[in-house]
């Protein structure tokens, strides 16, 4: 307990590890991390992880183009693939809510494609009653990789780091905060936490973060037909249900079903070596209709992760309403990864002005009034 930090960043999955990488350097900070990141316990694996303007509005649009942008840079002073360019491709129904709000998005990068176009460029198959779009600024990060980049980095530049070390609480003593783990007691002037599914163990501290657990699965199918190396990434609504997926990689397809699945009501109950029923056969139909050559293609490998989300999906990045030297970052809400390479500016402004100015991501507003 005898070192003073400068900051301390309590989970080094997807934006913790951002926020390791973009402040060490500036300021004599320490990661701690419940296992060793990357892992498999969280919501960060699964090999890809589609990043995006397309369908997003109001205050996610600027950091969703600030982080095309800064996905690019890494990718540009970096030898190792972490960023693929692919496009993407957003198809559905104007009679369902969630595409029509995608494709009303100001995203200058946006058009429109016709049918046959569609089926001459990608191994999609059209039908009339639906509409297509295509997103030259689209597609997809290895998360994984891009995390252990980032620790990389941080590392590099002087940052600390304690593997296999479970946060238990912090209290506020004068000017420090002080960090309990199972491994000790830790103190900083300033305090990150960014505890992923962990942050539901702190819903009694925060009687406003509400959050809630689902596990989500992908599906990998194998196949040998290069058609599917130019496919774009992809979001579709089909009879309200939303899929997506990512060209051939490594031999496969990976297509996930964006939904929310069984909820957990602690993160101990987690696991993830149970597999849920029925993913892969909604995703089968999906490719019967839309994709049929690969609608026979064999099941490889079925993954899982985590959704931790806010009631109404958007992020939480917020002070905690204690004391401004402490936030609470929990960016997820199953649309989070393409965002976290941009977490350690915002963050870092948020420190240097005590103000949040993303009404959308405030703790505040889950936060019943009182009579």
């Amino acid at each position: 307990m005898d070192t003073l930090y400068d900051l301390i960043i309590v989970g080094l999955g997807s934006h913790g590890s951002n926020c390791f990488s973009h402040f060490s350097g500036k300021m004599r900070v320490l990661g701690i991390e419940q296992y060793v990141s990357p892992h498999t316990k969280g919501s960060h694996n699964g090999e890809t992880r589609i990043v995006r303007e397309m369908g997003y509005s109001g205050e996610y649009i600027d950091i969703a183009r600030r982080s095309l942008e800064l996905w690019s840079q890494l990718q540009d002073s970096t030898s190792e693939q972490v960023y693929v360019k692919s496009g993407g491709i957003l198809f559905g129904h104007q009679t369902d809510n969630q595409f029509r709000d995608f494709t009303q998005s100001h995203n200058p990068n946006l058009q429109q494609l016709k049918h046959q176009e569609v089926e001459s460029r990608f191994p999609i198959k059209t039908s009339q009653d639906q509409q297509f779009f295509f997103d030259k600024s689209a597609g997809f990060v290895k998360p994984e990789l891009a995390i252990q980049i980032f620790i990389n980095q941080g590392k590099a530049k002087g940052g600390e780091l304690i593997n296999n070390c479970r946060y238990i609480n912090h209290i506020y003593k004068d000017d420090e905060i002080h960090v309990y783990t199972d491994l000790g007691v830790f103190r900083s002037k300033k305090l990150i936490l960014s505890l992923g599914m962990g942050l539901k163990r702190l819903q009694n501290t925060y009687s406003s973060l509400d959050i809630g657990i689902y596990k989500q699965q992908v599906v990998f199918f194998k196949t040998d037909n290069k058609r599917f190396d130019d496919l774009p990434v992809f979001l579709s609504e089909d009879d309200s249900q939303e899929l997506y997926g990512f060209p051939r990689v490594n031999g496969e397809v990976k297509i996930g079903l964006h939904h929310f699945g069984p909820s957990l009501e602690h993160p101990d109950l987690y696991d993830q070596t149970k597999n849920e029923e029925g993913s892969a056969n909604i995703i089968r139909g999906f490719l019967m209709k839309y994709m049929p050559e690969l609608k026979d293609a064999t099941v490889s490998r079925v993954q899982t992760c985590v959704y931790t989300s806010t009631r109404d999906h958007n992020f939480t990045i917020d002070f905690d309403p204690r004391c401004k030297n402490t936030i609470i970052l929990s960016a997820c809400s199953g649309h989070g990864f393409k965002f976290c390479i941009v977490m350690g500016e915002i963050i870092e402004e948020m420190f240097n002005t005590g103000v949040q100015k993303y009404k959308t991501f405030q703790l505040s507003r889950f936060q019943k009034p009182k009579f």
